[in-house]
C-alpha cells in the first residue's frame, strides 16, 4: 500500500510539473538560439549602440531594456518589435542592414531582457516570431471574456446580414486599440487559423470594401462554445486571403 501511495505522489507531482511548464509562456520557453544572440549583439554593437547605449539603456534613442522596454512592448507579439527594427531602424548613418541581422539583433534584444535561449533560432517563417508575445516572468497572456485582443483573419458575410472573421488566428492580448504602422506589418505575415469570430460594431470599417480580404482585427472578446464574437475598435486590411 505505501508503494503505491508514494507512487500516486510521484505521478501527481509529474502532472503538476508539466502542467506549469505547458502553462510558461512561449517566450520563456526558449524563442531564439544562443548564437543567433551572440550574432546580434556583434551586429548591435557596431550599427546601433551610438543611439541605443551598450546596455540597451537608451542614449539619443529609447531604451530598448527594463520598464521602457515592457511599457513599449510588452503583450505584443515579437514580430512587432521585429516589425519596427526591419522598416526603421537604422534611421540614417548610411548603414544597411539585411533583414536576418536584425531579427539576430532582436534576438540580442530578447536576451538582453532575460528570455532564455532555445535549441532553434528565431526565424521569419517560424510562428514564435508571430504568436510569442513579449511578457514579464510569471505574466500570462489570459484571453478572458472582454479583453482587449488582436488577430488575423478572412473577412466575409455572415448569416442575417452580418460579417464574420474566418480562418482566424488564435487572438492575442493587447493594449492598443488600433495597430501601429509596424503591427499592421507584422499582421500580414501571421498565419491565418481555424476560428471563426462573428463581428459587431463592423459598419464604420466599411466591410463591404474588403470582403474577401486578409483583416487585422482588433476587440473586445467574448468567447464562449458557439459564440465567438469581437466587438471591433480597428479593422484594417492586412492582405489576402489565398494563402
Amino acid at each position: 500500500m505505501r508503494s503505491i501511495i508514494v507512487l500516486s505522489a510521484l505521478l501527481l507531482t509529474c502532472a503538476i510539473g508539466l502542467r506549469a511548464q505547458n502553462t510558461e509562456p512561449r517566450i520563456w520557453q526558449g524563442v531564439y538560439s544562443t548564437a543567433q544572440a551572440e550574432r546580434g549583439k556583434t551586429s548591435f554593437n557596431s550599427s546601433c549602440l551610438r543611439c541605443h547605449g551598450d546596455k540597451l539603456q537608451g542614449n539619443t534613442a529609447p531604451a530598448l531594456s527594463g520598464d521602457r522596454f515592457f511599457t513599449t512592448w510588452g503583450s505584443e507579439p515579437i514580430a512587432s518589435l521585429f516589425a519596427k527594427i526591419r522598416d526603421t531602424m537604422p534611421p540614417n548613418f548610411g548603414t544597411s542592414i539585411d533583414d536576418q541581422t536584425k531579427l539576430d539583433i532582436v534576438a540580442f534584444i530578447l536576451q538582453t531582457n532575460g528570455y532564455p535561449s532555445g535549441p532553434s533560432e528565431l526565424t521569419q517563417k517560424g510562428s514564435d516570431l508571430a504568436n510569442a508575445q513579449i511578457l514579464k516572468k510569471g505574466e500570462q497572456a489570459l484571453v478572458q471574456n472582454f479583453s482587449l485582443v488582436q488577430t488575423v483573419g478572412c473577412l466575409a458575410r455572415g448569416a442575417d446580414n452580418t460579417w464574420v472573421l474566418t480562418r482566424t488566428a488564435d487572438p492575442l492580448i493587447t493594449r492598443d486599440d488600433v495597430p501601429s504602422p509596424q503591427g499592421l506589418a507584422s499582421a500580414s505575415s501571421r498565419p491565418l487559423g481555424t476560428r471563426t469570430f462573428r463581428l459587431l460594431s463592423v459598419k464604420p470599417f466599411s466591410p463591404e470594401s474588403h470582403q474577401g480580404h486578409k483583416m487585422e482585427a482588433r476587440g473586445l472578446i467574448y468567447n464562449e462554445p458557439g459564440d465567438e464574437r469581437l466587438t471591433l475598435t480597428s479593422l484594417q486590411m492586412a492582405g489576402n486571403c489565398t494563402e
